[in-house]
């Protein structure tokens, strides 16, 4: 949100409305993950965000990302599914 110039209200709101999904479940990185995501920027040429998801993605046995951030596209381990395909159903 940041790079999109969100004032800081804009991310609060977004923020104060994932409480009302009852299905989220947010996991919280240690510094040990933190240290693995760094490996991970090097290893596919990421930036420490999608470095970061990709490592709680790794920890949850998660294969499947949605995104329309293609950088995913360079981890092998996982498949990166475009949001309009999600709603397609393919």
């Amino acid at each position: 949100m940041e790079k999109a110039d969100a004032k800081p209200q804009e991310i609060s709101l977004f923020l104060s409305s994932l409480i009302g999904y009852k299905s989220l479940r947010i996991y919280e990185l240690s510094i040990y993950d933190r240290i693995e995501a760094t490996k991970h920027m090097l290893r596919y040429h990421l930036d420490f965000d999608d470095s970061s998801a990709y490592q709680a993605m790794s920890i949850l046995g998660m294969k499947r990302v949605l995104s329309f951030d293609r950088d995913f596209d360079r981890i092998t381990a996982i498949k990166r599914i475009e949001p309009g395909e999600a709603l397609r159903g393919t």
